[in-house]
């Protein structure tokens, strides 16, 4: 698993332990306010608010709850209000019918939805997608539960209570995106582990599935991810694209 940087800003607003549930849902949030300041009020005890993780616009990453915790972002009931269980457009929601606090991990992202529509910096959906593989990877080795890398299981707050929270993140998030880069990002993992590579050949989650293409098609080695490309390397590449069409006999060369 790829390491990242995670800096602790500890809310006081949480739960300890989870009434015995496994997180098996991630809900993206929009903060609708800017750093520091988001990240003070889910810190102050009278907001009454909290994520596990925030991330800023320049990408830095945030633990405010244990994720063995639950924090105070997607509460739900069954009052008949606007956060009833009963509105959320996730099956697992309804027929659950508990608060969805006890089965979720909540991100907060910082944005203000008047002017991004929850459309994210590119340095924030580089370190989503590689806090989400963190997720995923901490909650398999501490529950063995895998959180698919799919809309059912990588969500917004508006899917949870789209009556209440309509538009968090918003129509801008980047959802698809996040999750093929996810998927990239699992993929190469797994091949990482069965072959001969080392950490130091993973590239960057951004370039993982373009990346494991050029290994799969283009013949590439899977070495020195992030080194300048030479000009004989690039002309390589290029008659190696050229004569795809020609099959596994005009692809017989390798990049080291």
């Amino acid at each position: 698993m790829e390491r990242i940087q995670i800096t602790e800003r500890l809310s006081p607003n949480f739960n300890v332990g989870r009434q015995r549930w496994t997180p098996d849902i991630i809900v993206c949030h929009i903060t609708d306010g800017l750093f520091p300041g988001s990240v003070n009020w889910v810190q102050n005890p009278a907001s009454q608010v909290s994520y596990h993780y925030m991330v800023s616009q320049s990408g830095e990453l945030f633990r405010c709850v244990d994720i063995k915790n639950t924090a105070w972002a997607n509460g739900t009931a069954n009052s008949g209000g606007n956060n009833d269980n009963r509105h959320s457009l996730l099956a697992a929601v309804r027929d659950r019918g508990v608060n969805a606090n006890l089965y979720t991990v909540s991100i907060g992202f910082e944005g203000r939805h008047l002017y991004t529509r929850g459309a994210l910096s590119p340095k924030q959906l580089d370190a989503a997608v590689r806090l989400i593989g963190h997720i995923r990877a901490d909650v398999f080795r501490i529950w063995g539960q895998e959180i698919p890398a799919d809309r059912e299981h990588i969500v917004g707050h508006t899917d949870i209570a789209p009556r209440w929270r309509p538009n968090c993140p918003g129509v801008k998030f980047p959802f698809d995106e996040i999750i093929q880069q996810a998927q990239a990002a699992a993929e190469w993992a797994d091949m990482s582990k069965t072959s001969k590579f080392n950490p130091g050949h993973i590239p960057d989650t951004w370039a993982a599935d373009a990346w494991v293409w050029a290994m799969n098609d283009l013949r590439m080695d899977g070495t020195r991810p992030r080194d300048n490309l030479t000009r004989q390397e690039a002309m390589t590449l290029l008659y190696r694209l050229h004569k795809l069409q020609a099959g596994p006999e005009g692809l017989r060369c390798g990049i080291s």
